[in-house]
């Protein structure tokens, strides 16, 4: 059968299971996660050796992603211990990811070994993170242990690395797979993927996908004693992506990887909720385009080079028409991107020993409609130097990190150019030489640059910040039990760190609540506990008994994370705003042949909405509950799977950030299939 009549099979089953859906409440519409190898649910969870020794990671695969069809790269990052989670609102509002306490800018995000980037505020707004063509993602703390890779990938305290299918992957992956999803708030998603194999050398593979949700999600406001039911309102978001992928091998040395994704949305911005609430009018409108080519050269068997290019454009609008400042507010701004990146590793004739050096430059410039504004671009150079030992009871990594930033305007003052010096180094031991245990220690440097908006925002901006320095050092132990083909599966790690920040960036209100100062004063000191535990087993090691078992993963969080700016403030070893001590999450997973039930509950401690910890700012703890369903089968020579997630099902009412309320109960369905 011709494919486009397939898939417009396809179709017309989803939509006619999807015209009985009856909008109850919804999560946010982003999306769902795609590209499952296999048809039949195995018990078998498929866990990679741990790469890692050297530096804490938390991965998740596309087999672990698939048990709650996850929206959002926001939303799978709740699993992960030391993760913080910021959310405006549950469906059209920001979400950034805030590792160990150290801001959002200070994680960076990866996506097929190069970093996304955002001068003008610093920080990648993960609702906008698809995670269609995501077979993997990974969460570093200090940074990848791999040192063939950009140095700009080293210019962090935390990185997300997102990787996406590509050949020779497709040699196991259905070449189309259409796909749908509903539920509350009136979620509508649909989606489209192609991945073909041309040939031995060749392969392309192309994703699409729109999503609309209303929104309109119930909460209740309290009034000074008494509780009003009310619904969320200007919280619709349109969305869409395209992404075009190109990969080709012209001979057993070279490789080239061609990049282009877009994406754009339209959506209101519903506010914070407070006394008198009045629905905001504010909408955002966000445009994005970039394209990257890769390639990579086995020079010789001990050297290997990967020189890439990448152009970046974005477009923002952000329009109140009901600003307090009297003046209707339309705020249009265009930055691009050019971006430039070498490195080479070396093998060297020492066993177990290898170098690399990397060199990346980028060429940025922002500019706007308002008046007076400074129209800045930076010229950014990174230079790195590292060097790994492997052996069979210890492996080391260093390196060292140099930076130097440029940045011109065309109206104000001229800022001061920026140097920087950032070393890393770390070391893992296996006691009992086969790496099932690993003892490692690590020690990073690194700061962040002050953005765009820091230096130059209207009335805002200070050209004289100095950037945001941060130390860490963690002390971790993993233990995962040795074995291939085994029916118990176990994995547990734990972390202890500390971080120091200096001249952390903060905003400063002045002559009143419209005008704002960036300034560098605080100091904070974080210690911290992460620990992760992975269990399960199945029935047998082959036949039906291998498609039976269990799975189970769990983290905690450990963290004070205090004000050390001033020892006579009124903040002064305080917690510091919206970080629990406490949280964590834990998920448990039942396999059987074509079925998949997961249970999942994630929590958080009390904490404060500023960093004065009076009863006033305070913010209840909260624990959010799900249940997740998968079912896959085959049928016409095509592969089907139905997901079903009722997420919050105790209907669990609570703020990740103060006065933006997350949606109750609420369900998403997930319809696909592969041919």
């Amino acid at each position: 059968m011709f494919p486009v009549l397939k898939s417009f099979r396809c179709m017309l089953v989803m939509l006619a299971m999807g015209s009985f859906s009856i909008p109850i409440s919804a999560q946010s519409p982003l999306d769902s996660v795609q590209h499952l190898h296999p048809v039949e649910v195995r018990a078998k969870r498929q866990i990679d050796r741990v790469e890692n020794l050297l530096t804490s990671v938390q991965t998740l695969q596309a087999a672990d992603l698939q048990k709650f069809h996850p929206q959002q790269a926001a939303e799978a990052l709740k699993q992960f211990a030391g993760v913080n989670v910021k959310d405006y609102g549950g469906v059209g509002g920001m979400k950034t990811v805030s590792v160990r306490s150290l801001g959002a800018a200070h994680t960076a995000v990866s996506y097929d070994g190069i970093l996304l980037s955002d001068a003008q505020n610093g920080q990648i707004d993960l609702s906008k993170v698809y995670l269609d063509q995501v077979k993997r993602m990974s969460l570093y703390n200090g940074q990848s242990p791999s040192i063939f890779q950009p140095a700009r990938n080293f210019a962090s305290a935390a990185l997300l690395e997102l990787e996406t299918y590509s050949l020779p992957d497709f040699d196991s992956l259905s070449p189309f797979q259409a796909g749908f999803s509903f539920g509350s708030f009136s979620l509508f998603s649909p989606s489209f993927a192609f991945r073909k194999k041309l040939n031995a050398r060749l392969g392309i593979s192309a994703a699409l996908r729109y999503d609309y949700v209303y929104g309109n999600y119930p909460f209740e406001v309290d009034l000074g004693g008494s509780k009003e039911s009310l619904k969320r309102e200007n919280s619709d978001v349109r969305s869409g992506n395209a992404e075009f992928n190109l990969n080709f091998l012209p001979s057993g040395k070279h490789r080239l990887d061609f990049k282009m994704a877009y994406y754009g949305s339209e959506r209101g911005l519903p506010g914070a909720v407070i006394y008198y609430y009045k629905p905001s009018a504010q909408r955002l409108e966000d445009q994005a385009f970039f394209g990257v080519l890769k390639h990579t050269w086995q020079i010789s068997p001990s050297v290997i080079q990967r020189n890439a290019v990448k152009y970046n454009f974005s477009y923002n609008r952000f329009q109140d028409p009901e600003s307090l400042a009297s003046l209707p507010v339309d705020d249009r701004y265009w930055q691009q991107e050019a971006y430039l990146s070498s490195v080479t590793q070396y093998l060297t004739p020492v066993k177990g020993l290898s170098l690399s050096g990397a060199l990346d430059a980028a060429f940025g410039f922002l500019r706007s409609n308002e008046d007076g504004f400074a129209t800045p671009w930076r010229t950014s150079l990174w230079f790195n130097v590292a060097a790994k030992y492997t052996h069979k009871y210890v492996e080391a990594m260093a390196n060292g990190l140099a930076s130097a930033f440029f940045d011109r305007v065309r109206t104000g003052p001229q800022p001061e150019d920026k140097f920087r010096i950032s070393p890393f180094v770390s070391i893992a031991v296996f006691p009992l030489g086969n790496r099932s245990l690993s003892l490692r220690v690590y020690y990073k440097d690194i700061f962040r640059m002050p953005t765009f908006n820091d230096l130059y925002y209207s009335r805002v901006g200070n050209t004289g910040l100095r950037p945001e320095q941060a130390s860490q050092i963690d002390a971790g132990i993993t233990y995962v039990l040795p074995g291939q083909d085994r029916i118990w599966h176990l994995e547990i790690s734990g972390d202890f760190y500390r971080n120091w920040v200096k001249d952390k960036i903060v905003a400063y209100p002045t002559t009143n609540l419209f005008i704002w100062s960036m300034m560098n004063v605080d100091k904070v000191e974080i210690t911290g506990l992460d620990a992760v535990l992975r269990l399960g087993s199945r029935l047998g090691r082959s036949g039906l008994a291998s498609r039976f078992g269990w799975d189970m993963q769990a983290s905690y969080t450990f963290q004070y994370a205090l004000d050390k700016t001033d020892l006579d403030g009124p903040t002064y070893n305080h917690q510091i705003a919206y970080t629990p001590v406490h949280s964590g999450s834990a998920q448990l997973s039942l396999a059987m042949p074509y079925v998949t039930l997961s249970y999942r509950v994630v929590f958080s401690g009390e904490r404060y909405a500023l960093n004065q910890n009076i009863p006033e700012n305070l913010l209840d703890a909260y624990a959010e509950h799900s249940l997740g369903l998968d079912v896959r089968f085959q049928a016409w020579k095509t592969g089907w799977e139905i997901g079903l997630d009722w997420l919050n099902f105790t209907n669990e009412r609570y703020d990740i950030v103060k006065n933006y309320p997350m949606p109750g109960s609420n369900y998403r369905v997930h319809l696909k299939c592969r041919f």
